[in-house]
């Protein structure tokens, strides 16, 4: 008599080919083969500033009920936004940074900047967010 239940069943299974299933490994895929980037992606931009510039930052960020990192963000978008003069200013790369998260446009203007004033990234992005912050703290304070 043969058990219902196939577990009680001692006979031995036989080996059929749905049981041995062939290993399939997925092909990662590159930047080259297709995967697309988003078109909202953000790129940062960290900016280094002494201590009385973080502090100036954290102060109007606040005023303005943002944090440092988005607040750094609006100035950048605000000032590319506009038509201004960014007068030289020193620049010290050695300062705790905050980064900045910009879009395509707006990284992209950045980096005209960069070009037309022979320097750097993070330098140009300085140069813009110090005359930005004479302007807020005028407004705000």
């Amino acid at each position: 008599m043969e058990p219902l239940n196939p577990i009680f069943d001692n006979k031995p299974i036989k080996n059929n080919s749905f049981n041995q299933l062939p290993i399939v490994r997925k092909k990662p895929i590159t930047k080259a083969e297709g995967r697309d980037e988003r078109c909202d992606k953000r790129k940062d931009v960290k900016i280094p500033f002494n201590e009385n510039e973080r502090k100036l930052i954290k102060e109007l960020a606040k005023k303005r009920g943002l944090e440092p990192t988005p607040y750094c963000t609006f100035l950048i978008n605000k000032a590319l936004k506009g038509s201004y003069h960014f007068p030289e200013s020193p620049y010290d790369p050695k300062g705790k940074p905050y980064p900045a998260k910009l879009e395509k446009y707006f990284h992209d203007l950045l980096f005209d900047y960069k070009v037309q004033w022979d320097c750097s990234l993070k330098e140009s992005a300085y140069r813009i967010i110090s005359f930005m912050l004479v302007m807020e703290r005028k407004e705000l304070l």
